[in-house]
């Protein structure tokens, strides 16, 4: 009898202990970057952009530096080809290429354009909910060593444009490391980042490029 009631203590203290292990560790992936990211005022990176076409074999690679106040400000300044940006903010996207400005309103909150300032911001400050909600997409994540990684696919597939994303971010920061934009005919944009900061003054003169 009291060998049963020691048995019986072991397996509560156990099944206990199991409880307080899952409550630990019970944090989503999604909810660990939104901790993770919580908090900061910008991040600074080096990134290269990839447009891959791999029917045809084709590759291009362009490369910059990378300006992001949290959560709404985005400046992507390439180097090569030099003098073309990205600019998201104050309710815009402007977009310079080969000397031509295209300045797009956000204030409809629809469009391709709208889609990706949403996955951009989204993505690097690991919202993965916002990125989901203008994407109509589901959200899986998993850990790949010092990765984690989150596909989103778009529930109802469009007959063209990006069905897919998929973000790989650092697992001890919640950094955005990789952001792949897959197209339904298989060609795909991803963005690298490389030289990491984070919480580093951005002076004012950097949104007037």
């Amino acid at each position: 009898m009291v060998n049963q009631f020691f048995t019986m203590k072991k397996f509560f203290s156990f099944f206990l202990f199991g409880l307080c292990t899952l409550s630990m560790s019970g944090e989503s992936i999604e909810q660990r970057l939104l901790s993770l990211n919580d908090g900061r005022i910008s991040y600074i990176a080096d990134f290269e952009e990839r447009i891959i076409m791999p029917r045809m074999n084709k590759q291009t690679i362009k490369r910059g530096k990378m300006y992001y106040a949290y959560t709404e400000s985005l400046l992507m300044s390439y180097s090569d080809p030099a003098g073309d940006y990205s600019l998201i903010r104050d309710g815009s996207f402007v977009a310079m290429r080969k000397g031509k400005r295209n300045t797009f309103s956000m204030s409809s909150k629809k469009g391709q354009m709208y889609e990706l300032r949403e996955t951009l911001l989204g993505s690097l400050s690991g919202d993965l909910q916002r990125v989901a909600l203008v994407n109509g997409a589901s959200i899986s994540c998993e850990e790949k060593g010092d990765s984690y990684v989150c596909t989103l696919v778009k529930t109802d597939k469009p007959s063209s444009g990006v069905y897919r994303l998929e973000a790989e971010y650092e697992r001890t920061t919640g950094l955005l490391t990789v952001l792949r934009m897959i197209q339904v005919n298989g060609n795909y944009t991803e963005y690298v980042t490389s030289k990491r900061q984070t919480n580093v003054s951005i002076s004012d003169d950097i949104w007037k490029p």
